[in-house]
């Protein structure tokens, strides 16, 4: 087996890296939205795990941590979570269990495991990213949001004294999401916040949406093809007019946008409501007014209930209503539902259970929408909540490939909060549906052929984006010959060992939930 580099060549005066599994959604974690608190089930997966990369690392004469950081340490832990979930270790490759494809020989021959886990060269489009400006007007303008941050990422991965916020800038984006990852392409999206031109309180948002364009057009231009898309937070229910105006503003100046992202949840400073997008006075113009800057894209919130919003507006049930009167957009749920009301996620599709995933397909059925229709489900969040239980994941999967169909379920992953997105990349590269529960609840074979739809060529059919388009692949392309340059230096797996950028005790996600009076927050 190839040593780490980047392991063994660490300063003596560095902290020791963590012996965890390189998974990171096995210990409390935490997207500022939800909190995940480390369960029985966790941390015996997580035992598990540690055990047999003892075992294995002896056999193969290297040091633990090295093992992890592998890719044989990456399907030996999925190997275990397939154990765990009682799924078999081939993931149903063969008729089996379902879950993940781990044979055996993956867990000890690392060229084996790495094209398990890394094979196939997947055109994959994240959907939602985000990213901190640390030099923002909110810093002055809305401290709250300065004093939040290092609340919402105690830590992460910033260095002794680093402020929080730098730790999670432009430079860590780029690092995380292009370098640290087989992302292709990425949208780059933002939060709810008033605009300062509007109010004399509390403003200000994270990343402004004029900083996004110009941060699309830098990673662009340094990659010298297309990485990047952006959007335009937009909050209808914060001063209808100028945010229409606004939307005209950022289209006119910095091109066009990749969508409007909304939360119809959020409650502005100055006291009015949440909203639902077929509100005839706030959703609806603003969805008139994407349609006729030519572009009908809306990506919405629905999912986890941040601190501060109005549970009752995560509710998909408009989503279906607005995709059908408007034939000619596109609608997309973020997170699929994830987190609204109780249950509804790991479980088959049952109608009566109006919570979680099964919220966004019923207002899909509702509608007589069916298959391949403007609607579409998104996976940010989704697939990190149920990576870790091979038999949820495959409910989760399977009804949304089955209702939404093969050609409208989107990646995304949520990073930079979780680090970076790679670990997620490569449980989906493994990841099946049992011929079991294909019989049983007609959900379709996770083939190939899917499988590369919903790591990106949907989200690329979305956007009328060619995904054969050369990306990074010349020698003064910056990006690409950064990346060469780290993994010939260090190697290629340094993500293994990074944790989710949230909070990692219960008491810094009470903290963070008592500071959230401010206004912007992950999403």
């Amino acid at each position: 087996m190839k040593k780490q580099k980047w392991l063994s060549m660490r300063k003596k005066t560095e902290s020791e890296v963590p012996l965890k599994p390189p998974i990171p959604f096995l210990e409390n974690y935490s997207n500022g939205e939800f909190f995940h608190e480390q369960t029985p089930r966790d941390r015996l997966i997580n035992k598990l795990i540690l055990e047999k990369a003892d075992e294995k690392a002896r056999k193969l004469g290297v040091d633990r941590r090295q093992f992890l950081a592998s890719a044989a340490g990456m399907v030996t832990s999925l190997s275990v979570i397939n154990a765990v979930s009682g799924c078999g270790s081939d993931g149903g490759a063969t008729g089996g269990s379902g879950g993940f494809n781990t044979p055996d020989a993956g867990t000890m021959d690392c060229d084996q495991a790495t094209e398990l886990v890394s094979g196939g060269d997947h055109f994959i489009f994240d959907m939602q990213t985000h990213h901190v400006d640390p030099s923002g007007e909110y810093i002055e303008r809305n401290p709250a949001i300065a004093l939040g941050l290092p609340l919402i990422f105690p830590g992460g991965t910033c260095s002794e004294g680093m402020q929080t916020n730098d730790c999670l800038d432009y430079d860590n984006y780029i690092d995380l999401i292009f370098l640290e990852s087989e992302t292709t392409m990425a949208v780059l999206s933002g939060f709810p916040a008033s605009h300062c031109e509007t109010t004399d309180g509390a403003c200000g948002m994270i990343i402004e949406n004029d900083v996004m364009a110009k941060e699309r057009e830098q990673i662009n231009q340094a990659a010298q093809s297309q990485r990047m898309i952006n959007h335009c937070n937009v909050a209808p229910n914060d001063g209808l007019a100028f945010q229409l105006d606004h939307m005209q503003y950022i289209q006119e100046n910095f091109g066009v946008v990749g969508g409007w992202k909304v939360y119809p949840a959020w409650v502005p400073p100055s006291g009015s409501s949440g909203y639902f997008l077929d509100d005839p006075a706030i959703g609806i113009p603003m969805i008139e007014k994407g349609i006729d800057l030519g572009m009908p894209t809306f990506c919405v919130h629905k999912g986890p209930d941040l601190p501060g919003f109005v549970e009752e507006f995560n509710d998909s049930r408009d989503m279906g209503v607005v995709a059908k009167m408007f034939p000619q957009a596109n609608f997309v749920i973020y997170h699929s539902g994830l987190g609204f009301g109780s249950g509804g996620t790991g479980v088959p599709y049952d109608p009566d259970v109006n919570a979680g995933v099964n919220n966004a397909i019923k207002s899909l059925e509702d509608n007589q929408l069916g298959k391949g229709s403007n609607l579409y489900a998104e996976l940010g969040s989704l697939w990190a909540s149920v990576m870790t239980d091979a038999v949820a994941a495959q409910h989760v999967i399977g009804k949304l490939l089955k209702h939404f169909g093969e050609d409208n379920v989107l990646w995304g992953s949520e990073c930079i909060w979780f680090a970076s997105p790679q670990p997620q990349i490569e449980a989906f590269k493994t990841f099946t549906i049992s011929q079991e529960f294909q019989d049983q609840y007609g959900y379709p074979e996770l083939t190939d052929e899917i499988r590369a739809k919903v790591f990106g060529l949907n989200a690329a059919k979305l956007y009328g984006i060619d995904p054969e388009e050369k990306r990074c692949q010349v020698d003064p392309m910056l990006l690409a010959t950064a990346k060469r340059e780290l993994d010939g230096e260090f190697g290629n797996r340094r993500w293994a060992f990074q944790k989710p950028l949230g909070p990692t005790t219960r008491r810094e996600f009470i903290q963070l939930a008592r500071k959230n009076q401010f206004e912007g927050k992950p999403g």
